[in-house]
């Protein structure tokens, strides 16, 4: 085996300009991200550009090699991990190409941070909306990946809504480019094949394609057949926003921009329960704010300290706090929107307690609060482990008192610590979970927990994932998920794609038999 890695690494040395890596060291340190996998890769190489990418996949496909796309390594459910030839773009792929001369779009490379492309945008009065809670880090290619949203996803949508044109290398080395109108792409022989074999599936499919819809806002599990075919266009670029790389693997973006709101104002909302958490984001959806964000009790005391300021907003007795945010023309305006929403949920008797945040400084001060504890959350206890499996599931608002209810009530009974936070004006709630992952009590536990978080969030017509992808994860759920005819559309479309099975296999497509618990990280 290792004279097969020597000839192996070799070859792709006298392939490619970039780096390659095949030593211990950078093999262990690619073995895993911000997971609890660890799968030591065959290699690793750091491509120059689209040509080295190309370069690495055809050699890949002709000797059945698996190859993992990575950004950064913020997945967390396993995506940027596995056996085969991890390509990391951060060290050279990481460029803005071009801003259009009108600044209604920008063209960047796979590897390029989110936040330093909002950077460079800021003086020119644009932005892209996306905003995972990653973006200091996450990269595009990351981003279009897992279909990627974040705290302003009820505004902007996710990943998919703003990408109007993909740069991708196909599993035979061939490349494309693709647009959500059809007759835009630009496609090889081979490509013009994948592509409209592609097509004829999802047109033969239409009836259960409608039939198994979900009726959440937002989804990224399984493929995003369900926008992927219109009036009979095909847009490819839906389909492969959330593919985890399995069906092409991205070089370059091009994002829609959009203007920076001349105004901005926030309120925080307190309520004693979860069930008037809930019912407090059905209502105040109506009011269309930019953004709601849920932080429980928890996860807010998790922030003790960490400015005078934010102990003001996180002091006192309730079980959640709801952030809500407006953006328009003047601040005078929010504020009459604002206030029309506090009135409303008074006469409902939901809240504890109101605070509306009209100045910057305080605004930014909650902002930080939810930014930083969630990076706080992977060191919290020196015994348990965060653990993301329940993390990202996500149902329609109208069943998020039936859920949030749910959760605590199957965590609370296998006695896991738990704190939720999230975007719950989209019904997506994101749980950290506090495991011993190193002993079999505790892997027994989140097991069981797993299951029965799952069975409810498809009880209440939700969907596994929002936001973050199935990874190997959820994976081995989705035949349970969206059904045997459904999942053997998804394995079409993937052997369409890739017949070869090399673009980061077991996700997505994988085996179905529930079990995630596998190359399981313990330190």
């Amino acid at each position: 085996m290792i004279a097969r890695f020597t000839s192996i690494e070799n070859e792709l040395q006298n392939l490619v300009k970039g780096e390659v890596w095949f030593d211990d060291e950078t093999r262990t340190t690619y073995s895993t991200a911000m997971c609890m996998y660890k799968v030591m890769p065959i290699g690793v190489i750091a491509p120059k550009d689209k040509e080295d990418v190309q370069h690495i996949v055809r050699f890949c496909h002709e000797n059945h090699i698996a190859v993992i796309p990575r950004g950064a390594g913020t997945g967390l459910v396993g995506q940027a991990v596995g056996l085969g030839i991890v390509l990391d773009f951060t060290k050279y792929m990481n460029h803005v190409v071009k801003i259009s001369d009108d600044t209604s779009s920008v063209t960047v490379q796979a590897g390029c941070v989110l936040y330093d492309i909002n950077m460079l945008l800021q003086p020119l009065g644009k932005y892209y909306p996306i905003d995972p809670q990653s973006a200091k880090l996450c990269t595009i290619g990351g981003n279009i990946a897992t279909n990627a949203s974040g705290a302003h996803g009820l505004r902007f949508g996710a990943t998919k809504d703003q990408v109007t044109q993909l740069s991708v290398v196909l599993s035979n080395g061939d490349t494309a480019e693709v647009f959500p109108q059809e007759s835009s792409n630009i496609l090889t022989d081979d490509g013009a094949a994948i592509f409209s074999g592609a097509k004829r599936i999802l047109q033969s499919h239409q009836t259960l394609i409608e039939q198994r819809k979900p009726r959440v806002t937002k989804n990224s599990s399984g493929y995003n057949v369900y926008e992927a075919f219109d009036n009979g266009n095909f847009d490819a670029v839906r389909l492969l926003c959330g593919s985890e790389g399995t069906l092409a693997i991205a070089t370059e973006a091009t994002l829609r921009l959009h203007t920076l709101p001349d105004a901005a104002l926030a309120a925080v909302a307190y309520f004693p329960t979860y069930e008037a958490t809930a019912e407090a984001t059905q209502i105040a959806v109506e009011f269309s704010p930019a953004a709601i964000e849920l932080l429980d009790k928890s996860y807010t005391d998790i922030g003790k300290g960490m400015s005078e300021t934010i102990d003001r907003f996180i002091e006192g007795n309730f079980q959640t706090m709801l952030l809500f945010e407006f953006e328009g023309e003047s601040k005078e305006q929010l504020a009459f929107s604002a206030e029309a929403l506090h009135s409303v949920l008074q006469k409902h008797r939901l809240l504890s307690r109101w605070i509306l945040l009209d100045r910057d400084d305080e605004r930014n001060a909650v902002w930080r609060l939810r930014e930083e504890v969630s990076v706080k959350l992977h060191t919290l206890h020196s015994e348990l482990h965060k653990i993301s499996t329940i993390e990202d599931g996500i149902v329609p608002v109208e069943n998020l008192p039936a859920y949030m209810k749910g959760l605590k009530r199957i965590l609370d009974s296998h006695s896991i610590p738990f704190t939720l936070y999230g975007h719950a004006g989209s019904g997506n709630i994101h749980c950290s979970t506090f495991v011993e992952i190193e002993t079999e009590n505790g892997r027994t536990k989140l097991e069981a927990a797993t299951r029965e978080v799952f069975d409810l969030i498809m009880h209440l017509d939700g969907s596994l994932s929002g936001e973050h992808g199935d990874g190997f994860v959820r994976t081995p759920f989705l035949k349970r998920s969206f059904g045997n005819e459904m999942y053997s559309l998804f394995e079409e479309i993937k052997n369409c794609f890739d017949p070869h099975n090399i673009l980061n296999p077991q996700k997505i497509i994988g085996k179905q038999d529930g079990l995630f618990l596998h190359d399981i990280k313990y330190a």
